[in-house]
This record gives C-alpha cells, sequence and structure tokens, in this order.
C-alpha cells in the first residue's frame, strides 16, 4: 500500500515539473522568414524577420534562434502578450555560398513554466549568393590581355596585316593544290572518254556533265579573284540560310 502510495506522489510529481503543452496556435505564424529587401547582394547587410502569436492567456516568454542550416546565426529572447503577435528580427551581412536560413524555438515559458509548442520552427529559404568578382581586378585583367596585342613588336595593325598575310597565304596554297588535282582529274576524264568511244549514249552523257563540271571548277580555281567571290557568295548564302533556320525555330516555339 505505502509502495503505491510512493509511485502516484512520484508521477504526480513529475508530471507538475514536466513542460505543459502550449496551444497549437501559439507558436511561429505560418511560412518562413522574411528579409528587409527583396534582392540580396554579397556583404550587403539586411535584416531577417519572424513573428512568434501568444495564443495562451498569460505572458509568453521564448528564445528564438536565427539559423542557416546548422550554424546559428544569433538568439533573439522576446515576450508576447497574450492573443497578440510580435516579430523578432536580426542584422545579417549576406556572404557568399550556398544558404538555408529559418527560425527556431529553442525554449519557451508560459506563464513563468516552461512550455512545448507544435509551431517552434519556420520554413526555411534556400538560395545561393555568388561571389562577385572587384570591379578593380576584372579591369587589370582585360588590360593586361589587350596590352598583349598592343604592345610587344609591332603596333596592333602591323599584327593583323601579318596575321591576314599569313592565312591568305595559307589559302592560296590550298587553292593551287586543289587546281593542280582538279586539272588531274580532268585528264583521267578526258582519257575515259577517249577508250570508251562506243559507250551507250547515256554513259557519254553523264561523263560529258562529269567533265564540264570539272572545267568549269578548275576554271574558278584558276582565277583568284573569281574564287573568292565565289567564296564570299557561298558563304553569304549559308549563313542566311542558317538564320533563317534559326528564326523558324524560335517562332516555333513562341507559337507554342
Amino acid at each position: 500500500m505505502r509502495f503505491g502510495v510512493l509511485i502516484l506522489s512520484f508521477s504526480l510529481f513529475a508530471f507538475a515539473g514536466s513542460a505543459q503543452a502550449a496551444s497549437i496556435r501559439t507558436g511561429f505564424v505560418d511560412g518562413p522568414v522574411w528579409f528587409s529587401t527583396e534582392s540580396l547582394k554579397l556583404d550587403q547587410t539586411v535584416k531577417i524577420y519572424t513573428a512568434v502569436f501568444n495564443g495562451e492567456s498569460s505572458m509568453l516568454s521564448v528564445k528564438v534562434d536565427f539559423l542557416d542550416d546548422e550554424t546559428v546565426l544569433s538568439t533573439k529572447e522576446i515576450n508576447v502578450s497574450p492573443n497578440e503577435t510580435k516579430s523578432v528580427s536580426m542584422d545579417w551581412k549576406v556572404s557568399s555560398g550556398e544558404h538555408d536560413i529559418f527560425a527556431e524555438i529553442s525554449s519557451a515559458k508560459v506563464g513563468g513554466e516552461k512550455s512545448i509548442l507544435e509551431r517552434s520552427k519556420t520554413d526555411s529559404v534556400e538560395f545561393s549568393v555568388t561571389k562577385e568578382v572587384p570591379a578593380d581586378v576584372v579591369k587589370k585583367a582585360l588590360t593586361d590581355k589587350f596590352s598583349n596585342i598592343f604592345e610587344g613588336e609591332g603596333t596592333f595593325l602591323e599584327k593583323a596585316d601579318a596575321l591576314f598575310k599569313m592565312n591568305f597565304a595559307k589559302s592560296e596554297e590550298w587553292r593551287e593544290k586543289k587546281l593542280i588535282d582538279f586539272k588531274k582529274s580532268k585528264e583521267k576524264v578526258e582519257k575515259s572518254r577517249e577508250d570508251d568511244k562506243d559507250a551507250k549514249t547515256s554513259v557519254k552523257v553523264v561523263s560529258l556533265i562529269h567533265l564540264y563540271s570539272i572545267i568549269t571548277i578548275s576554271f574558278i580555281f584558276s582565277v583568284s579573284v573569281i574564287f573568292y567571290l565565289v567564296a564570299v557568295v557561298l558563304a553569304y548564302i549559308l549563313l542566311r540560310t542558317v538564320w533563317r533556320l534559326i528564326k523558324k525555330i524560335f517562332r516555333k516555339k513562341h507559337e507554342e
């Protein structure tokens, strides 16, 4: 009997000393934390806000931790009167990298007694901040890059002229080599036509078309002015065709 009384007394004492559950409305308001500005810039100092509602009949005292993932940024203590909402904030200097900002109630008391709050954690805000490269660093990098062009041996125009001459020489070398190849092909076709004098008419027609095609191309390659003029025209037609195709694709996507 005495043993039962002792157990009952201990249970009542433990219950009395334990934290009481608060109303389901008491705690953080719905939603995540919010910031004093919509756009966050590196090294900018902003305020992070949240708000706590007290749905009890007694004073609510809470400790609010502001966290970035697992790192505690700041801890604030506030008292909230019954049936009132009170905001709480902290100053934060925006740093580079990935962030996961939220608030959490680490301890709460209602009427001076420890209490358990269901709404003890806000939703989190996840975002990333890119580290900006200082303007003077970018300027120096560009200066160093272009100084290799405008300084050193020869002026910019001289270097451009030398580059043009080098590419033109390579182009001329390729043109003359191909001209020799076309002349050899022409001789082979002419020899083949002489050897096949008794060939069918259709074969002779195809062979003749082949021969005149080689003669035409050889003529184009033999005159440098005509060769580069034809090259420019073909390049223009190709670029125009590609541009029209790109416009058509974008137009279809826009209509969709």
